[in-house]
């Protein structure tokens, strides 16, 4: 019976997500978290396979490169996490109710493979004060710098609200009130599941990858023939996207390229493991096209591009509104360097 269901619960760092899904499991003992795999170690009161898959670097990157992986992210410099295919896939056809805190980008990804057993929840809270409040009050808080990047995040995480099928607010005092409608919105889409096949996820060696390169600088964005970098990635590729479009932009440019997001520059974490920004998933009879989006930047302002490249307006172009907001982040990220 293909009837399993998977929650996916994402919203601002403060909100109150772990601490309702906790709830959750404790209340309804057949929920399971999704593990996710991990770079980082682990920790006492938890258990390898149950929370997390702890696994290397080294095997994390042999994953993505395997396509086993329908997401990853890095999460505030101290690990790198990823959501495997295959464990949601056995859960589906195991009739399992699973549980899992994904990054609001890694939801819209899982929304296209998972569709119809996949549930999005976005847990919010009433106002930015609140959250800047909690943040403060966490044990993790590590200054006004982190703090103003979380808050930026949570301004970016807000734009994808109205792709979730839920919007729980978690209020301060009434974390009871926010687990009470969880356990009813997962009791009612129980109540709904139909035994769908169609939705299990894809063939990893359907999956055909093309890796975008989008170079911010000023506020405009570099293309050619109203195009951006772009590349395929052949099926035994040892370089992984980000590697294979920075390659392609510095021998392109003759600059080094950055990763255009929050903290670049000063990361301990490897830059090979940067996730796109965005991601486009095309189903056909050929197979997934799966493409890959990058916004970056060059450490140095480019003075010459090559023949036929321009920089052009934002505005000019007709792109996703995911885009526009990477690359409107990327380019808020640039004036406060």
């Amino acid at each position: 019976m293909a009837n399993g269901l998977l929650f996916v619960f994402s919203g601002p760092s403060g909100a109150g997500k772990n601490a309702i899904m906790q709830a959750v499991m404790e209340r309804l003992p057949e929920a399971e978290q999704l593990p996710t795999a991990t770079t980082r170690p682990m920790r006492d009161n938890e258990r390898q396979g149950r929370e997390h898959e702890f696994i290397s670097e080294d095997e994390f990157h042999q994953r993505i490169r395997d396509k086993q992986l329908i997401e990853w992210q890095i999460i505030h410099d101290k690990g790198i996490y990823g959501v495997p295919r295959a464990t949601i896939q056995e859960g589906i056809r195991a009739g399992k109710t699973m549980v899992a805190d994904v990054d609001v980008l890694g939801a819209m990804q899982l929304k296209q493979e998972f569709g119809d057993h996949l549930v999005l929840i976005f847990v919010d809270v009433p106002d930015t004060q609140t959250l800047e409040n909690r943040l403060r009050k966490r044990s993790d808080f590590d200054g006004e710098e982190h703090l103003a990047a979380r808050l930026r995040r949570a301004d970016f995480e807000v734009e994808f609200k109205d792709q979730y099928d839920y919007v729980v607010v978690n209020r301060d005092g009434k974390l009871d009130e926010a687990v009470k409608r969880v356990l009813e919105i997962i009791a009612a889409e129980k109540a709904s599941v139909e035994n769908n096949v169609s939705a299990l996820g894809f063939d990893p060696d359907d999956i055909h990858q093309t890796i975008t390169g989008v170079v911010v600088q000023n506020g405009k964005v570099l293309v050619k023939d109203g195009k951006f970098p772009e590349i395929s990635i052949p099926d035994n590729a040892k370089n992984l996207p980000y590697d294979a479009i920075r390659d392609k932009l510095q021998k392109m440019l003759g600059a080094k390229i950055v990763p255009g997001r929050a903290d670049a520059m000063h990361r301990k974490v490897d830059d090979s493991f940067e996730p796109p920004q965005v991601v486009h998933t095309v189903s056909s009879d050929g197979g997934i096209e799966k493409g890959f989006i990058y916004v970056v930047y060059t450490e140095q302002p480019l003075t010459h591009l090559p023949a036929g490249w321009k920089w052009a307006d934002i505005d000019s172009l007709e792109i996703s509104s995911s885009l526009r907001n990477a690359i409107n982040e990327a380019t808020l990220l640039l004036h406060m360097d």
